[in-house]
């Protein structure tokens, strides 16, 4: 059905108004002519030249009104309209500007944004049980195959976040991540910040020094001595973290660190990943993949020591944690007495109150404080000798390997 425009619509509207009143104005004419059929003055002669007299004027009034007020009446309608108009006039350019955003996003494989990483964590545990389920089904011949889509890859500081912290009740949702990584680690690779970096954002989040480096050591313990993971699922990146991500098949989060604040409370974006050559796969390759293959390139250091480092054995946890010193005393630790003996403490005997039972036992007793009277090290609030302050000075095997 043909629609009609509005200045059809108008038109029509004043061709029936002014047929209305020139029928009025020709009624009230033949009222007046047919009135001298009367006798003057009497009843029906004064009551029909009233009638059409009336009639008359009353449709010259009309035809007045209508004239005036039909431009008035185009006028408050224009006017009214007016900012409908200019609106669909930049229909097009906003039209133009919403399928460039389509686009992007299409390159991107955007998919959600979260509010909070916990948030986004409750979609992506769905996404990873999933995966682990897939995998068990199949069960593969060899379980040790790594690929897109049977490998979930995390970068992350500590992974408190995501399996909060250890020695702490968690929540449900971090109960459910540590569950499912600790029965399923050939499932996961993890690169956590090495915790001799983790104290270049201590500061910004308010923390109190020595803290991160505890929860990455502690996380480390558990996922080495509990969960069995070694370097094929676990290393250290020497340098501060920048983005949190975490890929599961082809979903990718990713949780930006802020200069300001822990990144668990700040936006965090899902994307697909799509073709090979995609935004978001060009990225999670160098973000993780590119970095992980580190290891296994002799050239990518910093201070002559690994960029990537693998966790094989315990003693690699030990060497990681003897690197926590400052910066200009290469055997002061950052951490306290305290904090090292609390992660003897978790080690020994915090870790069996859990109920864990450990796939790689770690030595026994006491090996962080052993560690550091062994290599001469002392912690942040104790006294340094005369003489070993002039040792600590001197290059050791330690501070160059």
């Amino acid at each position: 059905m043909k629609s009609i425009s509005e200045g059809e619509r108008r038109f029509k509207h004043q061709f029936y108004t002014l047929l209305i009143i020139i029928v009025g104005i020709v009624m009230g004419v033949i009222i007046i002519v047919f009135a001298d059929q009367f006798e003057t003055g009497s009843t029906g002669y004064n009551l029909l030249t009233s009638m059409g007299s009336g009639l008359m004027a009353t449709a010259f009034i009309s035809l007045i009104l209508e004239l005036i007020w039909s431009n008035q009446r185009t006028e408050a309608e224009k006017s009214e309209l007016q900012p409908i108009y200019d609106k669909l006039k930049d229909v097009p350019d906003k039209l133009g500007k919403l399928e460039g955003r389509l686009e992007a996003f299409k390159q991107l494989g955007f998919n959600n944004c979260y509010s909070s990483r916990n948030d986004a964590l409750h979609t992506f545990l769905v996404y990873a049980q999933n995966i682990v389920k897939e995998v068990e089904a199949r069960n593969h011949e060899n379980q040790g195959e790594r690929s897109l889509q049977t490998t979930i890859n995390i970068v992350s500081s500590s992974a408190r976040g995501l399996m909060g912290y250890i020695d702490r009740e968690p929540s449900q949702l971090q109960r459910a991540w540590r569950e499912l990584i600790t029965m399923q680690p050939k499932s996961f690779r993890l690169l956590l910040t090495h915790p001799a970096f983790a104290h270049l954002r201590q500061p910004a989040e308010e923390r109190a020094s020595g803290d991160i480096e505890l929860e990455i050591l502690k996380t480390t313990i558990y996922l080495h001595c509990v969960a069995g993971m070694k370097s094929n699922e676990l290393r250290f990146y020497r340098g501060s973290p920048t983005v949190f991500a975490i890929q599961v098949g082809d979903h990718i989060l990713v949780n930006p660190y802020p200069y300001g604040t822990m990144a668990m409370d700040t936006l965090c974006l899902e994307f697909e990943r799509g073709k090979e050559g995609s935004y978001i796969a060009k990225f999670m390759n160098m973000h993780f993949n590119h970095t992980w293959a580190f290891m296994d390139q002799p050239s990518k250091t910093v201070d002559y020591k690994p960029l990537i480092a693998g966790i094989d054995k315990f003693e690699d946890i030990l060497q990681a944690f003897s690197e926590c010193t400052f910066l200009n005393n290469p055997k002061r630790l950052r951490l306290t007495v305290s904090q090292v003996e609390e992660l003897d403490t978790f080690t020994g005997t915090t870790l069996k109150k859990m109920g864990t039972e450990f796939i790689i036992a770690p030595p026994d007793p006491n090996p962080f404080m052993k560690h550091l009277r062994e290599n001469g090290f002392f912690c942040s609030d104790q006294e340094m000798t005369g003489s070993f302050m002039e040792a600590a000075h001197q290059p050791t095997t330690a501070s160059v390997n």
